[in-house]
């Protein structure tokens, strides 16, 4: 069984059990105008906007009440809390920033329960490890060309360091960014 990780904690720790999850594309928010006379619609635009990820989770029987664990997880949810990190086992280079949402969807039998719910992703994004190091060391004019694999434009961190007593003179810098 996979698990997941929330806020710095594992669900194993709750005795929680990932049964299925689902990972939804992010919503649109689009901007328009219908004009009387002209066919058609003005497009303003488009931009990403919240993003929700269905789970069904299941809880182990345990010597505790039901209702113990059931209040265990949703302190550990605590929707009034700013989003916290979710990491799910089957994909541990990934995250996403989520919030519980919504309605703890309960069906118990005796001891044992299953919930399903939503987490609401405010930023729609995946976030990972990616990173490109481009390590140059060079006392002549070079174009260096570094291409990230990533689906959103996203701003390069820059370090210049100058090992030698010379300042760096005619440096230019031009940062192209290709949206396909």
């Amino acid at each position: 069984m996979y698990g997941f990780r929330y806020r710095g904690r594992h669900s194993s720790e709750f005795g929680v059990d990932l049964l299925s999850y689902t990972i939804n594309s992010p919503e649109l928010r689009e901007y328009e105008e219908e004009v009387p006379g002209l066919p058609g619609i003005v497009d303003y635009g488009t931009e990403w906007s919240k993003r929700s990820i269905d789970m069904q989770i299941d809880i182990t029987p345990t010597a505790k009440p039901f209702k113990v664990q059931q209040s265990k997880i949703l302190n550990w949810f605590k929707p009034t809390l700013p989003a916290g990190i979710l990491v799910f086992d089957e994909i541990p280079d990934r995250f996403y920033y989520a919030k519980f949402t919504g309605n703890l969807g309960i069906q118990q039998f005796g001891t044992y329960g299953t919930f399903e719910f939503a987490m609401k992703c405010t930023d729609p994004f995946i976030y990972g490890p990616e990173q490109i190091v481009e390590n140059t060391i060079t006392s002549n004019p070079e174009s260096i060309f570094v291409v990230s694999a990533g689906t959103e434009p996203t701003y390069p961190v820059i370090r210049l360091q100058n090992a030698g007593n010379n300042t760096i003179n005619g440096f230019s810098l031009t940062i192209i960014s290709e949206v396909e």
